[in-house]
């Protein structure tokens, strides 16, 4: 019998500790999903009995920004602050991640899986040398056995993500330190504000490496318009539309139609309830690139696996049909309502009501019947 294969091993994970997370400020801006990382950290902390870190990059931060994180659930901020570091750059905030990293050790390592959580994270694990597991929901301590050493690890993050299908996996990282994960946004609700929180401040001096600096340089920066309505992650009300809206089993579509009808419901409950409104899309209707949709449904409002991760009070599917990856993204909406002419669409069984009919009639039904009710 062979014998199992001796890997090399990890620096004695004894000597890793905490909880962090990397806080996203940029520009000026403290991205809210950051309180999002700080709860799911919390949840590993409260599972090890370790303390919450978290690591913030940038110029010039003001004392605000750590108080923030600390009244949100950090128990100490770590704060590398460079002129280098003022505007995002994956190859200098990877450097200087890492440099902490490897000074402080943290056990565990959360980013947030958005667009630059996505680019820098990969980067860091790799220059430690350690595992990655993306898009997590939800976080475990378990044990794993692993053949190839042929040894248990016990006390082991495991590190909960959506899988094909209906299924979940757990990603564990036993052998190796920092663990690190990337958390869908959505998933995990930022912690109370807390002003008696007390906790510790530490600013790092960051070893800029020459070759990092000149790899590429910004030549301008532009910013992108702002998108119509309230972020999609912080809605309770949210209407998505799918690719059903261009297709029609009798008459001419018109999707332009659709979004205006959707928009006067959100209006109308906006203004009657007071209440934050959102339009969204299937990852379908915004490959297909409708032209009397391209200035509104564009990437940043893809709602589903590779796209946002909701959670409203009520969310509206309108033509859309219900592909596991859309799924993935609404199943936390505490309320859906599916409108489809499909009475066997994927979405019926997760729909809390379900509308077989023509979307072109429902929605004008469904404005008037909200306006009288709500009059």
């Amino acid at each position: 019998m062979s014998q199992p294969q001796v890997l090399p091993d990890t620096p004695d994970a004894s000597s890793y500790r905490d909880v962090w997370t990397f806080t996203e400020y940029v520009e000026g801006e403290l991205f809210q999903t950051s309180f999002e990382a700080l709860a799911a950290a919390k949840k590993i902390a409260s599972l090890t009995g370790m303390k919450v870190g978290t690591v913030v990059i940038g110029y010039k931060i003001p004392d605000e920004v750590p108080q923030a994180l600390i009244r949100r659930g950090a128990d100490y901020v770590v704060i590398v602050d460079d002129v280098e570091l003022e505007r995002y750059n994956p190859l200098t905030y990877a450097s200087a991640l890492v440099q902490v990293a490897q000074e402080r050790k943290p056990w565990a390592f959360v980013f947030v899986a958005d667009d630059i959580g996505r680019d820098v994270a990969p980067r860091v694990a790799y220059r430690l040398k350690t595992g990655l597991a993306t898009d997590c929901i939800d976080y475990e301590m378990g044990e794993i056995y692993q053949g190839v050493v042929g040894q248990t690890f016990k006390n082991v993050l495991a590190q909960v993500r959506p899988d094909f299908a209906s299924r979940i996996a757990k990603i564990f990282t036993p052998r190796h330190r920092p663990q690190i994960s990337s958390m869908r946004p959505g998933y995990f609700k930022p912690l109370p504000e807390d002003p008696s929180r007390k906790g510790e401040i530490f600013r790092v001096k960051w070893s800029a490496k020459e070759e990092e600096l000149n790899k590429f340089s910004v030549l301008e920066v532009k910013r992108l318009p702002e998108e119509e309505g309230v972020e999609l992650l912080s809605a309770d009300f949210v209407v998505g539309l799918g690719l059903g809206i261009v297709r029609r089993t009798r008459g001419d579509p018109d999707p332009k139609y659709v979004l205006d009808m959707a928009r006067k419901i959100n209006e109308l409950l906006a203004q009657r309830l007071k209440v934050k409104t959102a339009i969204g899309a299937s990852r379908a209707l915004v490959w297909a690139e409708v032209r009397e949709l391209k200035d509104f449904i564009t990437p940043g409002r893809q709602i589903g696996q590779t796209g946002k991760t909701i959670s409203p009070k009520v969310y509206v599917a309108v033509g859309i049909s219900g592909a596991i990856q859309h799924k993935v993204g609404i199943m936390r909406s505490r309320k859906i309502v599916a409108i489809n002419t499909d009475p066997e669409a994927p979405i019926k069984d997760m729909a809390s009501y379900m509308i077989n009919e023509d979307l072109y009639e429902a929605l004008p039904k469904l404005y008037e019947s909200l306006k009288r009710r709500l009059e």
